[in-house]
């Protein structure tokens, strides 16, 4: 009787932990890269980008597309992307931008437990050159 309680309890610790790395929550086993300091500024890119609460909007008003490239947020959570052409609107859920530990960017929502975190930098990475983003709106609410 007493082996069975052991074996329950494990059972349920183990199901529990697997929970926490599941897809919702704020941590993940694929953590992305640590932010790539080395990378030279290669200065300013004319695209404007607007929080709205959860989301980020960008519209690509340069004359370059960009192939696959890797979108930075506060110099620590990125998020890759499969291109960037020219005139292209794109929207990116914030709660998909993690650290290099996996932990998840807090982009707030009506169900957040905690308060969320600043939109203060946006950097889009490309070739090895990392370009600054105008990040204009920081909608909460």
């Amino acid at each position: 009787m007493r082996h069975s309680a052991t074996n329950t309890a494990v059972v349920l610790a183990a199901a529990l932990l697997a929970s926490c790395t599941g897809p919702g929550s704020a941590l993940r086993s694929d953590a992305s890269r640590a932010y790539p300091s080395e990378i030279a500024n290669a200065g300013t890119l004319p695209i404007q980008v607007i929080r709205r609460v959860t989301h980020i909007e960008m519209t690509n008003t340069t004359a370059r597309a960009f192939g696959p490239s890797t979108i930075w947020v506060n110099g620590r959570y990125s998020h890759p992307i499969e291109g960037f052409g020219i005139g292209e609107t794109i929207s990116l859920d914030l709660r998909e931008f993690y650290d290099e530990f996996g932990e998840r960017f807090r982009a707030g929502g009506f169900f957040a437990t905690r308060d969320p975190d600043a939109l203060v930098l946006c950097q889009l990475e490309n070739e090895g050159s990392m370009y600054g983003l105008i990040v204009v709106g920081n909608l909460l609410e």
